[in-house]
């Protein structure tokens, strides 16, 4: 079945490939981003390229996850447009790269923000709307980095990434939301696509009646 889809940090990277991926599956999927009609706006005109050469559902939709008003208007917009949204993919992180020390707390708290408390901003938006449908999925994207072995001066990213990557958010979810819902995790590393197989097992493997 045909499913609507937005993905958050769309523009570029594990996100863009992502929207793509699921559009040729036969998707609806929105490739959320901010600043459509700014610098993504070659973002915005490469993914409606894309869409019209292999004929696919791939839209764009300006979504800024450092803003709640911008979280509420992009969950609207695909709601009346299609009445349903079935999966919520949060995929934006924002990455810095320097020495732990080099960073002040409040740089520690904004990228915290952008890449974990983001996630709270978009699913206060999309979560009534999955409650009344009485089914939904939702996907946050961490990174094998948050387990170790990686490149140093990265430690910020990482940290914020570890927040992702064993969310008590799955817990919480589940338990406060009374309709039936899926909620799932995958780490992504670049170059190792098998690290990404969980995101596409899930949507795959929901049936109908499980929805």
């Amino acid at each position: 079945m045909k499913d609507v889809i937005i993905i958050t940090g769309a523009s570029s990277g594990f996100g863009a490939l992502a929207a793509r991926a699921l559009a040729r599956a036969g998707h609806t999927v929105y490739a959320s981003m901010r600043e459509t009609a700014g610098r993504n706006a070659p973002q915005v005109a490469e993914a409606q390229k894309y869409a019209a050469k292999h004929n696919v559902d791939l839209r764009t939709i300006d979504l800024d996850v450092a803003s709640e008003a911008s979280a509420d208007a992009a969950i609207e917009a695909i709601v009346t447009a299609h009445g349903r949204l079935d999966v919520v993919i949060h995929n934006a992180g924002h990455m810095v790269f320097g020495p732990a020390e080099a960073f002040t707390p409040e740089q520690f708290a904004e990228l915290y923000d952008v890449n974990v408390l983001s996630t709270q901003r978009v699913n206060r938006a999309a979560l009534p709307q999955l409650r009344r449908q009485g089914q939904g999925l939702v996907i946050w994207v961490s990174s094998s980095s948050s387990a170790g072995g990686t490149p140093p001066y990265l430690a910020p990213y990482f940290a914020a990434k570890a927040a992702l990557g064993r969310p008590p958010t799955r817990h919480g979810l589940l338990n406060t939301t009374p309709a039936p819902m899926r909620v799932s995790r995958t780490r992504c590393s670049k170059g190792s696509s098998p690290s990404c197989r969980p995101m596409r097992m899930s949507l795959q493997s929901r049936t109908p009646s499980s929805r």
